[in-house]
């Protein structure tokens, strides 16, 4: 399971907005299937809100669990520790926009390879 969250939006339907580009991101749930600490899925489902001009990438702040990995990127010390995060059952990801006072959560899944066997076996 995925949660996240997102705060510090201009209003709620922003946060929603963002959180749910995040979770929804195939790239994102594919980072989290293997246990990839790669903030920089986050940061692309982010930039994909294009219409929400108010984001600035300067004023973000991305974190797994209570790790921050953007801005200060991961080094080698802390990669063994994120990688454990994004291995367990719950995956949290944390964004704050520093833009408001809004905050949102959403879950999801990720995006496994038996995820796409079973969805790509049938048809409607």
């Amino acid at each position: 399971m995925i949660e996240v969250t997102v705060d510090s939006g201009i209003n709620y339907a922003q946060a929603k907005r963002v959180a749910k580009a995040i979770v929804n991101s195939p790239l994102v749930k594919t980072a989290v299937y293997g246990a990839d600490p790669n903030w920089g899925r986050v940061a692309m489902a982010i930039g994909k809100c294009e219409n929400d001009r108010e984001i600035n990438q300067d004023k973000a702040i991305i974190k797994f669990n209570d790790i921050q990995v953007y801005p200060n990127s991961s080094n080698e010390e802390n990669l063994q520790q994120l990688r454990q995060i994004m291995s367990k059952d719950k995956v949290n990801i944390y964004v704050s926009l520093n833009i408001g006072e809004a905050s949102a959560t959403v879950w999801g899944c990720d995006l496994s390879e038996g995820y796409v066997d079973i969805n790509g076996k049938y048809s409607t």
